[in-house]
């Protein structure tokens, strides 16, 4: 009976080898199928990435130039604005009337009558008067 079994062990033991070699290798390709199956993932997402990069980057890129050119548009129209400025300054040099009124103006809000109105910036009396009514009626609160 020994040597029954001395003959048998050798080919069980062949037997499980094969087996277990077998269970090994499948698990193997499992194991490869599903890391393949995981870098093509990845290599979709990298993908993906790179094109939402690139159309983030051309999106970037277009803000770019439109802020340039909005930031020179706003340079041009600050400059534009200081000339303007310039010349409003050198009007209200130019129109001594307009200092006038400008004077009587403050002293309407400051209080003055029209008979201060007229002595300090002789204005006639009816502009002294529609100087007096325009101001009141600019410091009555709107009624809707």
């Amino acid at each position: 009976m020994l040597a029954l079994v001395l003959q048998w062990v050798p080919l069980v033991m062949a037997i499980l080898a094969v087996i277990l070699a077998w269970l090994l290798v499948s698990r193997e390709r499992k194991a490869r199928q599903a890391l393949e199956a995981k870098f093509a993932a990845t290599e979709l997402v990298l993908k993906n990435s790179r094109q939402q990069y690139e159309s983030l980057l051309k999106q970037f890129n277009e803000l770019r130039a439109g802020t340039i050119g909005m930031s020179q548009k706003l340079a041009d129209m600050a400059e534009h604005l200081e000339v303007l400025d310039d010349r409003q300054g050198e009007m209200a040099m130019l129109d001594p009337d307009g200092k006038l009124y400008s004077r009587a103006s403050k002293m309407v809000e400051l209080g003055a009558d029209v008979n201060e109105l007229m002595e300090e910036c002789d204005l006639p009396k009816a502009e002294a008067e529609l100087l007096l009514r325009l101001q009141q009626k600019m410091a009555q609160p709107r009624r809707r």
